[in-house]
């Protein structure tokens, strides 16, 4: 009896450890996959292969085509860049009136998260910046 539950008690280790593990690779994949998405050069991609995949582009389209959606790009990464500079802008401001109200002991530490947090910047999206002609 007793070989019974240490057989029963394994299998479900196994079948445990099986779970989380799947969960967790299912977890990161799924992240990927989000991180990808979101990035203006896969997006670029993804869209060009659901045209020529549904469209049938000719050559000569499908380069017209690329050159239209780069542009879109190109755009969409300038809009990141001016999101970032708001967003940066508005966190110090609600910083610098959120220290008018804190005592000495509070701002010195308040400065100390801010110096934490570091600034927001491109790398964070993953964007490169626009090159400028």
């Amino acid at each position: 009896m007793k070989a019974k539950w240490k057989i029963t008690l394994v299998l479900l280790g196994i079948v445990l450890v099986s779970f989380l593990a799947g969960g967790f690779l299912g977890a990161k994949i799924a992240e990927h996959a989000l991180k990808k998405r979101h990035a203006p050069e896969m997006w670029n991609q993804s869209v060009m292969r659901a045209l020529q995949q549904h469209l049938k582009l000719t050559p000569e389209q499908t380069q017209k085509t690329q050159a239209i959606i780069d542009g879109g790009v190109e755009e969409m990464k300038g809009i990141r860049l001016e999101t970032i500079a708001h967003t940066d802008a508005v966190v110090e401001r609600l910083i610098s009136k959120i220290d008018h109200e804190l005592t000495p002991e509070q701002s010195a530490e308040l400065q100390k998260l801010k110096q934490q947090r570091g600034a927001t910047t491109i790398d964070m999206l993953k964007v490169e910046p626009r090159k400028t002609k």
